[in-house]
């Protein structure tokens, strides 16, 4: 072999040596092909009770095993929001994830929860990080979570995070990594029969170091105040009881119903919508239905179903759209609407229709509004780059006893 046959193997040698040098110091590299990251379709439901004076009512009864205190936390190894970036490329208590495939298995999460007008009581599994709401919502960091914000601003085109992000401030309850697998990692403790019937939907798996579930679930003491007021309407008299049900709120309400039960009798008045600072009247002598499950719960269960997609996905379906970029650090932090798997309706009915529509008196139901869920109880969702979040949040706010005026 000659001088220049020598150098030119040499070449070949010292490039392929190279390559392998930077395949194992920098994976990015081998990241930069062009591909889709999947859907991760996060549910969240849940209701909130007031009583007769329109304040919050006693939930339902909870599992003793779901957390109480953060004593047990544990850190995880690595939070989600600080997985490599994609390089190229209330009462409202329950969490659903689902996926129909994912270039990572198990598929980390990272959650992070607050509550604006109140204080995390309840939460499982076991978070990693417990802020109270004194430290939360004060006013040091409201300016904390101002800071992170700019600093989760890409610099120009880039999504060039070169350092670690902290949680938001602003957040009680926080879950820096949790695994989602088909099925559980660990033993799950006997349950409430409600908790029985969530364990059977097609959901995801939610894992941390030692407990399994197939939700993730928070609760809070809360100064909210039901949004609406009945009043007399001004043509009322016996026989012909006009109401008027105002809405206070700065926040539209949806889905209202008003079930009123007298003896045998049954009244149900329903609004698809009542806008903010706006009001609905009505007569209701004229709404006495004789079908009353057609009338509140299979009416409302057509409201909250998905009408495109009532089943979980069973494809990714990216359809003509493909998700890149992906960074970690950057979470999903608004709902992109309400509407649920038909399974997951179901088990809330299950759970609350007789509180919602067979309790003696005035029952006053609604949907809250997403925008409102957003602001009262700002939820961060985070996971990894092979991963995009689709969130729904679906609140639901149950008024008994009201007084008929």
């Amino acid at each position: 072999m000659d001088l220049s046959e020598r150098f030119s193997a040499s070449r070949v040698q010292a490039s392929m040596r190279w390559l392998v040098f930077l395949s194992l110091l920098a994976p990015s590299v081998a990241l930069a092909e062009s591909w889709c990251a999947y859907p991760l379709w996060v549910h969240e439901w849940g209701v909130q009770s007031f009583d007769a004076s329109g304040r919050p009512a006693a939930p339902v009864s909870l599992p003793t095993y779901f957390h109480r205190n953060a004593s047990g936390a544990t850190a995880a190894s690595t939070p989600t929001r600080h997985l490599p970036a994609d390089s190229g490329i209330r009462d409202l208590p329950v969490l659903h994830f689902y996926s129909a495939g994912s270039l990572s298995s198990p598929i980390p999460v990272g959650v992070e929860v607050g509550f604006t007008r109140g204080e995390a009581t309840v939460w499982y599994p076991q978070v990693n990080e417990r802020r109270r709401a004194s430290v939360a919502n004060s006013p040091a960091a409201a300016t904390q979570r101002s800071a992170l914000l700019r600093q989760r601003q890409p610099a120009g085109n880039q999504l060039a995070l070169t350092r670690r992000l902290g949680s938001d401030p602003t957040s009680q309850l926080v879950w820096d990594q949790l695994l989602l697998t088909p099925a559980p990692q660990h033993t799950q403790a006997n349950a409430l029969a409600w908790v029985d019937g969530l364990r059977e939907l097609d959901a995801m798996w939610v894992n941390n170091a030692s407990e399994s579930e197939r939700f993730v679930f928070y609760e809070a003491t809360t100064r909210e105040r039901v949004a609406l007021e009945l009043r007399r309407g001004a043509t009322w008299r016996r026989g012909h009881r006009h109401l008027i049900l105002e809405n206070k709120s700065r926040f539209d309400v949806h889905d209202v119903f008003v079930t009123h039960r007298e003896g045998s009798r049954v009244f149900v008045f329903f609004a698809p919508s009542i806008p903010a600072r706006r009001s609905a009247g009505f007569v209701l002598e004229d709404h006495r239905v004789t079908n009353v499950r057609a009338a509140t719960r299979d009416r409302l269960r057509a409201q909250l179903v998905d009408p495109h997609q009532p089943t979980p996905p069973s494809t990714a379906g990216w359809g003509a759209g493909c998700t890149m970029m992906r960074e970690p650090a950057i979470p999903v932090t608004a709902a992109e609407g309400h509407h649920l798997y038909a399974a997951e309706v179901d088990a809330i009915l299950d759970i609350w229709a007789a509180r919602f529509f067979e309790q003696p008196g005035t029952t006053i139901t609604y949907r809250e509004d997403t925008a409102y869920l957003d602001a009262v109880m700002p939820l961060s969702l985070y996971t990894d780059m092979y991963n995009f979040i689709k969130l729904r949040r679906m609140g639901l706010a149950n008024w008994t006893r009201v007084p008929l005026p």
